[in-house]
């Protein structure tokens, strides 16, 4: 009974120590990647939606003025 006891208390610190070295950090890791990612993707998403407003605005059809001259340049 007490062999069994021991033999059960090794394998969960070895579980527990392969967790806390390799499972852990790898899923510590992935979770700070993916939320950067996300915050990037915000930060694309809101510089776009900056753009189109700041176009919407600027989007008035500019009248030529008439009696002005343009100068250009014939290609041959």
């Amino acid at each position: 009974m007490l062999f069994r006891i021991i033999t059960w208390l090794f394998v969960i610190g070895i579980l527990v120590r392969l967790f806390s070295r390799y499972i852990y950090p790898i899923v510590k890791v992935t979770s700070a990647a993916s939320s950067r990612l996300r915050q990037m993707q915000d930060q694309i998403n809101e510089m776009h939606r900056q753009e189109q407003q700041r176009t919407q605005t600027n989007d008035k059809p500019i009248a030529p003025k008439k009696g002005d001259y343009i100068d250009y340049e014939e290609v041959r």
